[in-house]
């Protein structure tokens, strides 16, 4: 028996890894719609475009995408590290644009990059921030951004932003604080999970692109697939694999849906196994899962136990007074 499961079933590479990868890139109607959305964005200069989906439906791999078809007609800022206060949003777009900082005064790199802005104009070339997991940007992150999106000429606008993140984006998006620039977007384009016939068809192209034969993972076993994915790429290709590894270590030539189990398995122990993790570690720190201290049992104890005896030292005190005022009278 071969060393590892690529070179058992005669593949050239791996079809499922995690990584994002323009090469493995599945053109279903709906990733081929928002590429096409990002394309009208820059080209028709609109201003602002969000794409959003739920996580591993391959937001990412289409950004990288558009970038790579881009790259020799505009200058891209790519931000993957949103969770930044509008100075350090700011600093990080100049850098990614190798803008030279000659001054810290705001007013002297808004001017820098409005002459950066202007002189790609002037050549025909588009300037856009894009930004994944943008719903992690805070708010008055994006309201820099918007603010920066006013860099336009009486004709056109000088700049182009693209901001991908998961459905919470939308709903952040409308809140009252970011109403002015909800109101800018002008093209929006969703992903959603495949459905069974597009999970065959990228499992299908997946291993045609590796070198493989498509008939190593069998059609009940990409039902099976499909049932628990849910029709996200980034499942799919996790259960994938481990199907195709739990194959191997049984020498079996096709993938079957009993592989597929087993690999779910799998998958579902280390993800609870995980999350465990992060149980633990997040109560150790003695912070709750939504981010508040948590409240020690003991600590809670001593609180009762003190309100319990404030009561009866009230009482005490009424009760003795009470009685020096009759003894009084």
């Amino acid at each position: 028996m071969s060393s590892n499961y690529l070179e058992f079933f005669n593949l050239r590479d791996d079809p499922f890894r995690l990584t994002p990868d323009i090469d493995y890139f599945y053109n279903s109607p709906e990733h081929s719609t928002a590429l096409l959305s990002l394309e009208y964005c820059f080209r028709e200069k609109e201003g602002f475009c969000v794409i959003t989906g739920e996580p591993g439906t391959g937001k990412t791999t289409v950004i990288r995408l558009f970038v790579e078809k881009w790259k020799e007609m505009a200058e891209i800022a790519l931000i993957m590290t949103p969770r930044l206060s509008p100075e350090e949003f700011f600093l990080a777009v100049l850098e990614d644009f190798n803008i030279p900082l000659k001054s810290s005064s705001k007013n002297d790199l808004l001017k820098a990059f409005r002459d950066f802005l202007l002189v790609n104009a002037a050549n025909d070339r588009r300037v856009g921030i894009i930004v994944d997991e943008a719903q992690q940007l805070p708010d008055v992150t994006l309201e820099e951004l918007r603010l920066l999106s006013n860099l336009e000429t009486g004709k056109e606008k000088l700049l182009q932003i693209i901001l991908a993140g998961q459905p919470e984006l939308e709903r952040k998006l409308e809140t009252r604080l970011l109403r002015q620039l909800n109101q800018r977007i002008t093209v929006r384009a969703e992903l959603k999970p495949l459905t069974m016939e597009e999970t065959s068809d990228y499992i299908t192209s997946r291993l045609l692109r590796a070198g493989g034969a498509s008939q190593i993972i069998s059609q009940k076993a990409r039902e099976t697939i499909f049932e628990l994915s849910g029709g996200k790429p980034r499942r799919i290709n996790l259960l994938s694999t481990r199907a195709m590894m739990s194959a191997f270590l049984e020498g079996a030539r096709e993938v079957v849906p009993e592989h597929v189990k087993k690999g779910g398995a799998e998958l579902a122990l280390k993800e609870s196994a995980d999350y465990s993790a992060t149980r633990k570690r997040v109560k150790k720190s003695g912070i709750s899962s939504h981010g508040r201290l948590e409240k020690s049992p003991i600590s809670y104890g001593w609180r009762v136990l003190l309100i319990f005896a404030s009561v009866i030292a009230v009482g005490g005190l009424c009760y003795f007074f009470g009685y020096m005022r009759l003894s009084f009278f």
